[in-house]
């Protein structure tokens, strides 16, 4: 058991650079997130995710393909359907959508999906949220996101729904500045329902960086607060992983610097940290999560993101067992997820 286990971080570009792969090698991160700086087109994809896995094999791949206005692969194999999209029209399109968007990323051998987005569209605007939304209720949301994780899972992939508890109130941008949502518990008891009904079917959440005045009186953003996160463990009973957001976003800023912050994220209940950017805080990060005073805590994390680790190559060993896209030859594999896409949403409303 290692500690770097626990964080997952982003390289610099479309290619795995000597300064990076040394950093990869040494410290062995438990994940990796892509973004679009990391991506080019197919056949650059292909040959930066092979060089990721050679230098760290046992890696989670995880990357942000929610449809819409976040769909880091939209250039190389087409735009997938909005959330928003998805809201105006039948479960059963969730399903497909995320059963192609799985196969999209497994062409790339992709492990983790962050998405879907459970959040609540309570209105705002300004927080990044806008399309992203499955709709305004919990009766609208909670099977749309349910269907797009099990085509996910179909897929081969693993999902992971955000942002604990409820990033729709946000009135500003967490990416850049804090946003403080000013609701009572009882408002609030709305956006739990997604996260309590879907937690275990998605296996993994995402915590935000907002701040909630009626669940932490010390107003302390989500991912450093201890009564957010023992809600999500206490009345909601999620034993699975809990991933932070981006602990890079300037929403944190007033709380520490980046070690300061993640070994805070990590006490706080954060079982997977995302560096996004900073890669070479890694080392420092590490060191400071291998305290020995940590140890307990890092034993419990360690186990939460191994049984999710062990669901993600189930998952996928199943997908090959039905051999998706079997009749296809591998090199029309792509084209034909193209097309399916393309399909798919000339029959959305």
């Amino acid at each position: 058991m290692r500690a770097a286990e626990q964080v997952f971080v982003g390289i610099p570009g479309p290619e795995l650079d000597a300064a990076s792969a040394a950093l990869l090698t040494a410290h062995q991160p438990g994940g990796l997130v892509l973004f679009g700086r990391n991506i080019q087109d197919a056949e650059q994809l292909t040959h930066l995710v092979a060089d990721v896995r050679r230098v760290v094999p046992h890696a989670v791949l995880a990357i942000d393909a929610e449809g819409g206005r976040v769909d880091r692969l939209k250039d190389i194999v087409g735009p997938a359907p909005s959330a928003s999209v998805l809201a105006r029209n039948p479960t059963s399109l969730a399903l497909e959508a995320g059963t192609w968007v799985a196969q999209a990323l497994r062409l790339f051998d992709l492990d983790v999906n962050f998405a879907p987005v459970v959040d609540l569209d309570r209105g705002e605007t300004g927080n990044a949220l806008d399309g992203r939304y499955l709709g305004v209720t919990p009766g609208e949301v909670i099977p749309r996101a349910r269907a797009f994780l099990r085509g996910l899972q179909a897929g081969g992939v693993g999902g992971c729904i955000k942002h604990f508890p409820g990033l729709g109130g946000a009135p500003a941008d967490t990416h850049f500045q804090v946003a403080r949502i000013d609701r009572t518990a009882q408002v609030l008891q709305a956006d739990l329902d997604p996260f309590e009904s879907l937690g275990r079917l998605a296996g993994a959440v995402m915590v935000g960086h907002a701040i909630y005045p009626a669940y932490d009186p010390e107003l302390r953003p989500a991912t450093l607060s201890p009564p957010v996160i023992g809600l999500l463990r206490g009345r909601l009973r999620f034993d699975g992983p809990v991933f932070s957001d981006d602990l890079e976003m300037k929403a944190l800023d007033a709380w520490g610097d980046l070690a300061e912050r993640s070994e805070a994220a990590f006490v706080t209940g954060c079982d997977v940290l995302l560096l996004c950017h900073t890669l070479e805080a890694l080392p420092g990060i590490v060191a400071r999560l291998e305290d020995p005073v940590h140890e307990e805590r890092l034993h419990q994390a360690h186990r939460r993101f191994d049984i999710y680790r062990q669901r993600l190559i189930t998952l996928r060993t199943a997908r090959d067992a039905v051999k998706w896209l079997k009749d296809v030859a591998a090199a029309d594999r792509l084209d034909h997820v193209r097309r399916a896409l393309e399909t798919l949403q000339e029959g959305l409303a």
